[in-house]
């Protein structure tokens, strides 16, 4: 009780006051944004706020842990292997034993929300990473060139699986993840490696643009990719299929001008903007709340992942450093992706907007990974590293 006593004396309000104003905005939104649809079907009004609410709720008790947690006992190897085979049960389960929704078998039904294992994989890939990279630090120069790289295959087995969901998104910003925090680490040559990320970037623009004129996988499931991609090219050439989304998106963000409409006014939210509470939650925001509604939410978002590195770049811990790094990485990426899709500069891959759009699994990973900064912030505060254990 009076470790617990002492870590609400060093408690960082700068990143805990965003979180619940960014969540709050989630839960006000969220109704906004489904109550419409949801009477006209005669359900009632209040049942993705009243979820919602659970959600932020659980949320809550899941960062209140992570950051009451002694982060030692998360660096323990044993805690890692059963981690990174729970994943792999996980993946394996969501992709052979659900039904696909959208197209990928990416969510596990648990009655109360649906856990999606990309978005728990990448605060276990962050702790994962975090505690290999701080190991091989600790290890003579000698024995770190014997182990070589052969841990970050278990790594880049996680990403395929992620990628046979088919999960491009969570695929996208768990490589990324695990990118940045090993650049983090300075084993790598970033000659090397700046050559290698040009050359698959070109590779994947010259594969788009490739498919822009040839559909390999037309007649299979996965013709939904095929479509995303040809509306991010041109939405308004497949405007009654899959460009209608994103095409609902620009009415959206016109209608709301710099002011926008209105609170609860949306007009695309009334079955023009299909689910517009999940990913899309930011096409109505700009249009009830209009562009300076948008700005405030994003500097929230910016002030948080801001205040993720700061806190990251303070700690005298490699673990706590690229712990930060990971996750502020995590909901930076998530962020942009988001706002991309949203507007038309990337493809739509279903990623969440943090904190705001409606979800349990997003909600509950994403309080965890700020949980854990919070508990990095107070130890430095308190004068306190993470132990590594050997």
């Amino acid at each position: 009780m009076k470790k617990l006593r002492d870590k609400l004396h060093y408690f960082d309000f700068y990143l805990f006051i965003p979180y619940i104003i960014l969540c709050a905005v989630g839960v006000v939104m969220v109704y906004s944004a489904s109550s419409i649809n949801l009477s006209y079907s005669g359900a009632a009004t209040s049942t993705y706020l009243l979820k919602q609410l659970l959600y932020v709720i659980l949320g809550l008790v899941c960062f209140t842990l992570a950051y009451s947690i002694q982060l030692s006992k998360l660096v323990n190897r044993s805690f890692i292997m059963m981690g990174f085979f729970l994943m792999v049960i996980l993946l394996l389960y969501a992709k052979f034993f659900t039904t696909a929704i959208n197209g990928a078998n990416g969510w596990i039904d648990l009655k109360i929300f649906s856990l999606q294992p990309a978005e728990l994989c990448k605060l276990y890939l962050i702790l994962f990473m975090a505690q290999l990279i701080t190991r091989r630090e600790k290890m003579p120069l000698q024995q770190r060139k014997q182990v070589k790289k052969k841990p970050y295959i278990l790594a880049v087995l996680l990403l395929i699986l992620i990628l046979i969901e088919p999960d491009l998104g969570g695929f996208a910003i768990n490589a990324a993840i695990i990118l940045v925090m090993w650049l983090a680490s300075g084993e790598i040559n970033y000659k090397k490696a700046l050559f290698s990320l040009t050359v698959i970037i070109a590779s994947l623009t010259l594969l788009t643009q490739l498919f822009r004129f040839w559909n390999p996988v037309s007649g299979t499931k996965y013709e939904y990719m095929y479509g995303r991609l040809a509306a991010f090219y041109n939405p308004f050439h497949v405007a009654s299929t899959s460009g209608q989304q994103l095409i609902n998106s620009y009415y959206a963000i016109s209608n709301g001008g710099l002011f926008g409409v209105g609170l609860g006014n949306s007009i695309q939210k009334r079955g023009y903007l299909p689910e517009p509470y999940t990913d899309f939650i930011l096409g109505i925001i700009s249009e009830e709340l209009g562009a300076i509604g948008v700005a405030v939410v994003l500097l929230l978002l910016t002030w948080v992942v801001l205040r993720i590195y700061l806190i990251g770049i303070r700690s005298n811990s490699t673990y706590d450093t690229l712990l930060c790094y990971g996750v502020g990485t995590f909901m930076a990426v998530e962020t942009l992706f988001n706002v991309g899709a949203v507007n038309g500069m990337l493809p739509i891959t279903g990623v969440t907007f943090p904190f705001v759009s409606y979800g349990g699994s997003s909600m509950l990973v994403l309080s965890l990974a700020l949980g854990l900064v919070m508990n990095v912030s107070i130890n430095q505060h308190r004068g306190k590293m993470t132990e590594f254990l050997h």
